[in-house]
């Protein structure tokens, strides 16, 4: 049977973390695909509501969350107490409580049962990565393709400053010519060739990233300060870049950081391994949308919002 083109892209981002990563912001894209059920009082969603909207049982939503407990974590989960709504102003038509949990019922038709040990609850970010990892719902798949939706009327705005100064060089070179001033026509045609080259610098930099080539071992220093760069453009936490190239390192090429001393842990990295280290930061930047080389430039980049 013939894999689509749709399925391979849906597997990526079940396979890839940084491409999840990247995703997880467009939580309101859940609301296009099923109306997402909040608890009362809160922005949260617990397990049994996430398996409704999925339309899988809870213990297929458990085995997610267990597997990838660290990532989900990360976007929002905590525990609801006993006791939470007990004081709340929301109508309440019932309240049942036994030796092990209390029941609310709410006059919106909401029932909400909370043991002793407290209500484990989620994000509207985590319901959406725990779709990006969920496998074999309909609704989850759907969740993924309005992704890949979003991810295919971005791509052509990446390019469009580019392309529309190279347009305003390119019209600058036109008028030049057609006034007939040689020092014009020299100047715009200086500026449209500049503009050019350093778009190919810029490739051919990005491309050495990729090789591991981007920054040499006497430079490994400045390895920080990208990663600062790609935490601040990402709007993923410092510490979690680094876990994220951790972990790729670890995984890609068995290079085992952690377990070699205390932190910082690229302080243990050998100077043989530093292209590979370059290899997966620079693949890291790719799988962001970012250029490896403007991670690397000593100005400060613009924030995403």
């Amino acid at each position: 049977m013939r894999i689509s083109r749709k399925e391979l892209e849906q597997d990526n981002i079940i396979t890839n973390k940084a491409l999840r990563c990247q995703l997880v912001e467009r939580f309101n894209i859940l609301e296009t695909v099923k109306k997402l059920i909040l608890l009362p009082e809160t922005e949260m969603i617990s397990l049994g509501q996430i398996a409704e909207y999925y339309e899988v049982s809870e213990q297929r939503i458990k085995d997610v969350y267990t597997q990838n407990r660290e990532e989900i974590d990360e976007d929002g989960t905590k525990i609801l107490p006993k006791n939470f709504y007990t004081d709340v102003l929301r109508d309440k038509t019932s309240v049942k409580a036994n030796q092990t949990s209390v029941t609310y019922i709410f006059s919106d038709g909401q029932i909400v049962k909370i043991n002793n040990r407290g209500l484990k609850v989620f994000s509207k970010r985590a319901v959406l990565r725990i779709g990006m990892l969920l496998r074999k719902s309909k609704v989850a798949k759907e969740v993924r393709n309005q992704l890949l939706n979003t991810i295919e009327k971005a791509a052509p705005e990446v390019k469009t400053a580019d392309i529309n100064e190279e347009q305003k060089l390119m019209l600058k070179v036109g008028m030049a010519v057609a006034s007939g001033d040689a020092n014009e026509v020299a100047i715009a045609t200086t500026n449209l060739i500049a503009f050019k080259n350093r778009h190919i610098a810029k490739l051919e930099k990005d491309n050495k990233g990729l090789a591991g080539q981007i920054l040499e071992w006497s430079d490994r220093s400045k390895l920080n300060a990208g990663v600062r760069k790609l935490a601040a453009v990402t709007g993923i936490k410092f510490p979690n870049v680094w876990n994220e190239l951790y972990k790729n390192l670890q995984y890609k090429y068995g290079i085992a950081l952690k377990q070699r001393g205390g932190s910082p842990f690229i302080q243990w990295v050998k100077e043989s391994e530093w292209e590979n280290v370059i290899k997966t930061f620079c693949a890291m930047c790719e799988a962001y949308n970012v250029s490896p080389t403007d991670m690397f430039q000593q100005t400060t980049p613009k924030i995403n919002q």
